[in-house]
């Protein structure tokens, strides 16, 4: 007994170090890349990239030779590929119009609510405390909400239906991020490994980036091909990964507030970059999505 106890711990403290260095990997590959494609198609880089992670993880599938338990994964799979496209080709058409560190805010802080949401929908009990979390957590996202719409973020924004499309896209992020958890454990659950899970959800994210930008997409990876391989397995391939375990071992609400450090590591990362400055309003807003992070392991912790 005390034997199993210890092991459900230490699968514990592994996936809270994976969600962490996930989240400082993530942050990393946002700056570069919010950088780097601020002339080109949002979705050129995400059907080059997940193509390439998608073919690694095949093969590492194959590898590991395990048998896909397909008669309760079908459902799922298709959800989580849907759930997937929404997700990230959302952050990566935000991330083209909109700071960062922001984009990030709003895709991490509005996921604890719709965890509650979703639960309360499956008449799950939730605590007072994850209440007040949840509810911080979306009060401070209304704040950088606030901060882009009077031109306190740290990048001059000029008004225009991509900017307004870019803050709704971030939003749809964070639902699109809880859906994602979801679907992933309940492939979890039905014995799917982390690889074969992520061998399988971006079929939806290659054919529609493919789609947008078919008639780019060659040219653009014959002269960009080296700082793509980099961030792909720096920025995508490697904390998809770190968050699937993250995913495997650690609850739902754990998983969507963990990702609130993403927000404070991107801001101080992104000073870095010249297009974008100083903003009291996004330091603050991070701040608090960073402390309510921390706070939301504690709950967990205790709980």
């Amino acid at each position: 007994m005390e034997y199993a106890a210890d092991r459900t711990q230490s699968k514990y403290m592994i996936g809270v170090a994976a969600l962490i260095l996930s989240a400082i990997l993530t942050a990393l590959s946002q700056v570069y890349y919010g950088n780097r494609v601020q002339s080109v198609h949002p979705f050129l880089f995400t059907g080059i990239s997940f193509f390439i992670t998608t073919c690694y993880f095949q093969w590492f599938a194959r590898k590991q030779r395990l048998p896909y338990y397909w008669r309760k994964a079908i459902s799922p799979l298709v959800k989580l590929n849907l759930s997937s496209a929404l997700t990230f080709m959302g952050f990566y058409y935000a991330l083209k119009y909109i700071e960062p560190a922001i984009v990030s805010s709003l895709e991490m802080g509005i996921g604890p609510l719709f965890v509650i949401l979703i639960a309360l929908f499956q008449r799950k009990a939730v605590t007072l405390e994850k209440w007040g979390i949840a509810v911080g957590t979306l009060l401070t996202t209304f704040l950088l909400i606030y901060a882009v719409f009077t031109g306190q973020s740290a990048t001059a924004i000029q008004w225009d239906v991509n900017v307004l499309l870019g803050i709704f896209a971030s939003v749809a992020c964070g639902l699109g991020a809880v859906l994602c958890t979801i679907y992933s454990k309940q492939l979890s659950n039905e014995g799917w490994t982390s690889s074969m899970i992520l061998s399988k959800r971006f079929y939806g994210i290659i054919l529609l980036s493919f789609f947008f930008t078919y008639d780019l997409i060659f040219d653009y990876t014959l002269e960009n091909i080296g700082w793509i391989l980099v961030i792909t397995f720096t920025g995508v391939l490697i904390p998809m990964y770190l968050l699937q375990k993250g995913i495997q071992y650690c609850e739902t609400f754990l998983v969507m507030m963990s990702l609130c450090f993403i927000p404070v590591i991107t801001f101080f990362l992104q000073l870095f970059d010249s297009r974008l400055q100083w903003s009291n309003l996004t330091l603050v807003g991070v701040l608090l999505l960073f402390g309510l992070g921390i706070s939301s392991v504690y709950v967990e912790r205790k709980a």
